[in-house]
């Protein structure tokens, strides 16, 4: 029997935990939930990490290198899967293609094939809210409106899909009852500006919702059993079935929140969420810029 402390990065301490040294650290994570839970309200997504060092959540105790009397830190996050957060939580949660990299906050992809594939398995849950979202800004626009998979679960007929291309934004739910449930948006200035993308089901009112800069469309009435993807695959920039069904650009802030997600300031939401890579990318630009300049500048004499 092992004996973990767990602590908040605040320094509150948590009742210690006792497990078998073959538990594993997602059996860790689960109890520390529990004791976070309350009778309003439940935690945040929550991580654990040992010296500052993110644990794997299949690992045992062993694995992760936990011995009897350890001290874990509690690493609360929003109650989302983003991209960037889990690669920073741990590079091995997210496998990124050989063409994909980080450009500041956004995933680069250069070409149609290029992805990331994070370690989530959501599957919605029709008495529960839903949401997924993005920002996004393309090199290039798919033609047809199913090609541009921005995040997606889906293939053959089934999961759930946020996309562009065609006219606009399109999204994808497929449930038991009315199969594809599709819903899209026209969108201007398509190539090279910043958009804003989300789709929201809404478990209360059974519908689905599209949203692109902030401006919703007509919400669309959702009936039936959610169909998960029955390999469970997420991926960031391409469709895990179909792998020529991607995107060329760069995604920021993907993000899947199981429990929904709060509509109504999606407009001041969207528009901060486009400043925000607005100015990064702005950043990024300034300091390339200035790195060649320094590169390229004449080298005088020291005159040793």
């Amino acid at each position: 029997m092992v004996t973990i402390h767990g602590q908040k990065l605040s320094g509150e301490e948590l009742l210690p935990v006792y497990l078998n040294s073959a538990s594993t650290v997602a059996e860790l994570c689960d109890i520390f939930q529990q004791q976070l839970e309350t009778e309003t309200s439940k935690p945040s997504r929550l991580s654990l990490a040992l010296e500052g060092q993110a644990l794997r959540m299949g690992d045992t105790l062993t694995e992760a290198n936990l011995k009897d009397g350890d001290l874990v830190h509690l690493i609360l996050r929003p109650d989302a899967w983003i991209l960037r957060q889990v690669d920073l939580d741990s590079g091995r949660l997210v496998r990124i293609s050989d063409g994909a990299s980080w450009e500041g906050h956004s995933l680069l992809l250069r070409t149609e094939e290029d992805f990331a594939a994070p370690g989530w398995d959501i599957c919605p849950n029709l008495e529960h809210d839903f949401a997924v979202e993005a920002t996004v800004k393309l090199d290039e626009w798919p033609g047809p409106d199913y090609q541009g998979s921005i995040i997606s679960q889906h293939g053959h007929g089934t999961g759930w899909e946020l996309r562009c291309g065609g006219p606009g934004v399109n999204c994808v739910f497929t449930t038991t009852d009315g199969g594809h449930n599709e819903h899209m948006l026209p969108l201007k200035r398509k190539v090279g500006f910043w958009h804003h993308l989300c789709m929201v089901y809404d478990a209360g009112r059974h519908t689905l919702t599209l949203f692109a800069d902030g401006v919703a469309g007509e919400p669309k009435p959702i009936r039936g059993t959610f169909v998960p993807y029955k390999l469970g695959f997420t991926e960031i920039g391409r469709n895990p079935e179909w792998t020529d069904r991607g995107v060329v650009g760069r995604i920021r802030n993907a993000s899947v929140w199981p429990r929904g997600l709060d509509v109504e300031d999606m407009q001041q939401r969207a528009a901060e969420q486009i400043a925000e890579a607005e100015a990064e990318g702005a950043t990024l630009e300034g300091t390339a810029t200035e790195a060649a300049s320094f590169e390229s500048a004449p080298r005088t004499s020291a005159g040793f």
